[in-house]
């Protein structure tokens, strides 16, 4: 016993003197957790794997820095029960996970592999739809089309919870927003199939009733009554409810719209409106200041005041400048122009353009029609009127046309007509959706131009995600210029440039097309530019990117010569910020102009994604 004793008193007295001198103590349960660097599913075969790591609390570090994520096994079991629970909400009912591995990568980084047995699913073998007080017909139809479970497609879960909600929404909006729904499914597990029986009954169809609204002092109820897309007693359709609140916020008066039907207290047929609305602060003073490698320094004030002289104008000031411009306007929108849909923007002002080869003064008064078709189009109309001045042109000798001497100026008259299509998730920073823009500029004699011409512009641009790693973005520039009339050739300031931040970004700003013999930029009637990217995660607000450019600018109108395209790969940074991506680009030419006026590396800081 005293030799226990003593044994373990020794052992002690080691343990203090080894602590006292620093020595590293070794601990049975010290012993560190593999890190999952990836995770890889077996027999997945009908759903995606990417989905089912998604669903996981253990988290592979793919495109992270550092180490991988901790393995830890009891939320391991977790997660096994949530794939078994997932397959089975996706008409999977035997799947079940046989089990996993870990595979060693070199250190403690493993790679964590799910085996998973799937099963038959369970497929849907009928729809019946029957709706009481309608005939069959079309309403079966559409109906039928707006059921998410369908005829020899795999049972969900979701599908089938989804069933009355599309179906309740689809009736809503053909003024039948009293119907009920009742959804019931038959299903064989061993035969794997499901019958679905879908009861509709439509009660009583519904009309817009008398329209309250709250809450407003300074904007007055008229204007918004006026800006409602439906009036008493035109069918009822929830859309419209929807639709009117993205009108009432997109005036800027409001920081709150609330429109709801109030079903309690209609009648049978008749549903009143309720509108609540909050309202906005009336005038607002913006600052902002910024740096790019192509603007240098650049500062902006802004002055808005909403509802300016009643009936929701909107009257906004704007001050800008820059080492490439110098810039003030003022905008006048009037709403409900002449005819409901139709919007008045006037807008006038001087600006300052300090370009690569020249610099020019402009005064400008531009009055546009604009109307917003459905949330996606927007077209607009209006004349142009332009006094120009060329204070500066930096062109050798040889290159300057008559057109181009320093101190011309130009009176230009012009009508314009545009259209924009949107559908993306983001209007700063995309990823998924697609954009065209459009844009005919035509100027002449008959409504007082010096200058002759029709200038056309198309844009496209196109947002594909592919997650987990990314989104690929796409875009296509084409435009021209035709002089008419006696106009031999259009002055500088109306010509086409590339190359820089937002183009071809292997070549400097404005440098890419028709050069002088000291490298200054001629500009040229036709534009052609094409760009893809692939954006990808890294690690918390940072993304990488990969692009490849290509493009010219030509000297004659409609010209396209593709055995003369530039391009250019390169490679890029954003870090995500609150007013778009804060980008830095390094483009690489791949195959120069003859002429070496510049590097082939070129490095873009600036904000906002290239498109």
């Amino acid at each position: 016993m005293w030799d226990k004793l003593l044994c373990r008193l020794c052992l002690g007295v080691a343990i203090s003197l080894l602590t006292l001198c620093g020595a590293p103590l070794l601990d049975a349960q010290s012993e560190v957790p593999p890190a999952v660097r990836f995770i890889r599913f077996v027999g997945v075969k009908s759903l995606d794997a990417g989905r089912l790591e998604k669903i996981m609390e253990t988290q592979a570090k793919r495109f992270r820095w550092g180490q991988g994520a901790p393995l830890d096994e009891t939320v391991l079991r977790r997660d096994v029960e949530r794939i078994e629970k997932f397959y089975k909400s996706q008409g999977f009912y035997d799947a079940r996970v046989l089990g996993h591995r870990l595979i060693p990568l070199g250190g403690r980084e493993v790679i964590l592999e799910i085996t998973v047995e799937e099963g038959r699913p369970v497929i849907v073998e009928s729809v019946d739809l029957t709706v009481d007080n309608a005939p069959l017909g079309p309403w079966h139809d559409d109906l039928l089309q707006v059921i998410p479970l369908k005829p020899r497609r795999r049972f969900t879960s979701s599908d089938f919870y989804d069933t009355e909600k599309r179906v309740r929404e689809f009736l809503s909006d053909w003024g039948y927003p009293r119907a009920t729904v009742e959804t019931q499914g038959i299903m064989d597990k061993e035969a794997k199939t499901a019958h679905i029986q879908v009861h509709v009954a439509l009660g009583p169809a519904c009309f817009f009733g008398p329209v309250r609204v709250e809450g407003n002092r300074r904007v007055e109820t008229a204007l918004i009554v006026n800006e409602l897309t439906f009036r008493p007693g035109e069918r009822y359709r929830a859309k419209a409810l929807h639709d009117s609140q993205k009108r009432l916020m997109d005036l800027h008066l409001f920081t709150f719209v609330d429109i709801q039907p109030q079903l309690d207290a209609s009648s049978e047929g008749e549903i009143p409106v309720s509108v609540v609305v909050k309202e906005a602060k009336s005038q607002t003073v913006r600052l902002g200041a910024g740096y790019g490698t192509e603007d240098q320094l650049r500062g902006r004030v802004g002055y808005e005041y909403r509802n300016f002289l009643g009936q929701g104008r909107k009257l906004e000031l704007d001050a800008r400048a820059s080492s490439r411009a110098r810039f003030f306007e003022g905008r006048l929108t009037q709403p409900h122009f002449l005819y409901e849909p139709f919007r008045l923007k006037v807008a006038g002002g001087v600006s300052r353009e300090m370009q690569e080869s020249y610099t020019n003064e402009q005064y400008f008064f531009r009055p546009q029609v604009t109307w917003q078709v459905n949330e996606h189009w927007l077209l607009n109309a209006g004349p142009n009127v332009e006094a120009n001045r060329l204070l500066d042109v930096d062109l050798t000798s040889q290159a300057i046309r008559p057109s181009d001497q320093k101190g011309e100026e130009y009176y230009v008259s012009s009508l314009v007509f545009g259209a924009t299509y949107q559908r993306v998730d983001n209007i700063l920073n995309p990823r998924r959706g697609v954009q065209f823009l459009q844009r005919l500029e035509w100027g002449g004699s008959l409504v007082g131009s010096e200058v002759a011409f029709v200038k056309l512009g198309l844009e496209g641009r196109s947002y594909l995600p592919i997650d987990p790693l990314g989104v690929l973005a796409f875009r296509a520039k084409w435009g021209s210029i035709a002089e008419l009339e006696d106009t031999a050739r259009v002055p500088i300031f109306k010509r086409y440039f590339s190359g820089g931040s937002t183009s071809i970004r292997g070549y400097p700003y404005q440098k890419l097309g028709p050069l002088d013999d000291d490298g200054n930029p001629l500009g040229g009637l036709t534009l052609l530019e094409l760009s893809g990217e692939w954006r990808f995660p890294l690690k918390n607000s940072w993304e990488g990117v990969l692009f490849v450019d290509a493009g010219n600018v030509y000297e004659n109108r409609y010209q396209l010569l593709w055995n003369q395209l530039r391009s250019s790969v390169g490679t890029g940074l954003r870090y995500k910020t609150p007013v778009g991506p804060l980008r830095l680009d390094f483009g690489y030419q791949l195959n120069p102009p003859d002429q070496d006026f510049f590097n082939r590396y070129q490095i873009h800081l600036s904000i906002g994604q290239a498109f």
